[in-house]
């Protein structure tokens, strides 16, 4: 007899595989110039119509399988870094109607904005600035591959230099102390990506080491799928938040203000555009809550509270004149829990009323575990992790070991355990509530900086690294670690939500896009 644990393990596996329509596969290898099977290239499947785009490696043997393609018109292409197909276009697929392609990669140039931060860190010469531009531009939210899309002479950098300071400030360029700081980064800026000498090639496969900085993945990272959808422009959506239906929630953090909602069956998406669009907001966060309210936070400190079926909107200002707000959560009574500075808050909608939570200082991360009970996280200081009671609203506090700089995401486990990412540490921890004790997993790579925290249904821990430019599973069991591949270089995941069907859905800002990840059988 099956015992219980592999009778869940097998229900969960009907519901996973029940969210994804049937429909057409395609196969195929993927070979390198010189005629070898090519391991681990992308092939993708874009639905021209959807604009859904289905994307899987090859093996070892250079055999790959595309599934559960509805019926649709398709592109379909190879790549890997530095290699690239010619993209098969007009691909009909009919239901239930496999078809199969083999592709020969071409080899082209590898340009700077095809690898990870951490790699081009790595290759990018010593010099005055060098530091700064590290300190400044090596966090996940904000990687160099963007900065130089746009060519830039001196002046052209000091002014892209003065816009940052002035328009994104903070963590992400809080090493730029004074002007001339910001007058050495920008120094050094132009000179690499000038044309001068000094300037470094326009390929980083160029520079000696270049193969030794390569990330490898094993064989079992290839296994990894990606569904994507794109976004209109100027979007930069921030995380990717599943309600109870199984539509995902898109605040806006770019240009445009406000929030989408999408359907991941048709990839069609209704957006509720704030009536203000003069200037950038930066909405962080939107959740549903049990009435089909939607809450959306604005970073500068405000809640606006979305009626979806009017789409009438109301903006309530936080109680702090500097405070900001990061994550929003509503639990089963419609209150909304809210991480931000200088403290956490709570609001009654009812009362239209914000409680700050005083005991709760400085946090970012915000979650539900399974009896409702809300978690907070400490973004810097000691890094302590909250829990407030979702009965009698007390608080109770954990202090984890020391670790240097910043948190980010938490997520709470089936079991009770809570589960923190140490960004600069490049660290997961998790607490167990029961004992208070903390246990740490190290990850691997030069430069970690694990962000948001997923948990699988097989309660594995799921991260991803902004500077590695890669996505991490963790077996708590065994403390194994799996890397694998992005879908895009630059990926910025800030959330892993899992939606009603266990699937887990991220947001990539710098690509534009949003999607979901699983493991193929």
């Amino acid at each position: 007899m099956r015992g219980l644990k592999e009778i869940l393990s097998l229900a969960s596996a009907v519901v996973l595989l029940a969210g994804f329509a049937s429909g057409s596969s395609i196969t195929g290898t993927v070979k390198g110039p010189d005629g070898a099977p090519f391991r681990a290239a992308f092939v993708q499947a874009r639905n021209s119509k959807t604009r859904i785009t289905v994307m899987v490696l090859s093996d070892s043997s250079g055999r790959y399988k595309l599934e559960n393609l509805p019926a649709g018109d398709y592109q379909v292409l190879a790549r890997a870094t530095g290699f690239r197909s010619d993209p098969r276009t007009g691909v009909v697929l009919a239901a239930d109607q496999p078809a199969s392609f083999d592709w020969v990669l071409q080899k082209q140039m590898v340009r700077w904005t095809d690898i990870p931060i951490y790699q081009g860190f790595k290759l990018m010469p010593e010099g005055k600035g060098r530091a700064r531009f590290i300190a400044s531009c090596g966090a996940s939210c904000h990687g160099f591959q963007r900065m130089i899309e746009v060519p830039r002479d001196a002046n052209g950098w000091r002014d892209a230099v003065r816009d940052m300071r002035a328009r994104i400030g903070g963590g992400v360029i809080g090493q730029i102390q004074n002007d001339q700081d910001a007058a050495d980064l920008a120094s050094y800026l132009s000179t690499i990506f000038g044309t001068g000498p000094g300037a470094l090639p326009p390929s980083p496969a160029d520079l000696p080491g270049y193969k030794e900085t390569v990330q490898q993945f094993s064989d079992e990272a290839l296994k990894i799928v990606y569904v994507m959808y794109e976004m209109p422009p100027g979007r930069m959506t921030w995380d990717a938040n599943p309600d109870k239906d199984g539509n995902i929630w898109l605040p806006y953090f770019g240009t445009v203000n406000g929030v989408g909602k999408l359907n991941p069956r048709t990839g069609e998406l209704q957006e509720f555009l704030l009536p203000n669009q003069s200037r950038r907001v930066g909405t962080r966060s939107a959740f549903m809550g049990p009435d089909g309210i939607v809450w959306v936070v604005i970073e500068g400190g405000t809640l606006v509270k979305l009626d979806p079926k009017t789409g009438a909107m109301k903006e309530y200002k936080g109680p702090s004149a500097r405070g900001t707000m990061n994550t929003v959560r509503v639990d089963a009574k419609g209150i909304a829990w809210v991480s931000g500075t200088p403290y956490s808050y709570r609001f009654d909608p009812k009362t239209e009323k914000y409680t700050e939570l005083t005991d709760i200082p400085t946090t970012y991360g915000a979650n539900f575990d399974k009896h409702g009970n809300i978690w907070f996280n400490e973004a810097g200081g000691q890094g302590r992790i909250f829990k407030v009671d979702s009965k009698t609203e007390k608080v109770t506090t954990w202090t984890p070991p020391p670790a240097p700089g910043s948190r980010r995401r938490l997520q709470v486990d089936s079991a009770g355990h809570a589960w923190l990412a140490q960004f600069t540490a490049g660290k997961i921890i998790r607490l167990n509530p029961e004992t208070g004790a903390f246990q740490e997993y190290p990850l691997p790579g030069e430069q970690p900086t694990p962000y948001p925290v997923g948990i699988d249904q097989e309660q594995h821990i799921w991260y991803s690294s902004g500077t590695m430019d890669s996505v991490g599973r963790l077996n708590p069991a065994t403390g194994k670690v799996t890397e694998y591949p992005p879908p895009e270089i630059g990926n910025g995941m800030r959330e892993f939500n899992n939606d009603p069907q266990g699937r887990m859905w991220f947001a990539s800002p710098g690509n534009n896009t949003v999607g979901y990840l699983y493991l193929a059988k």
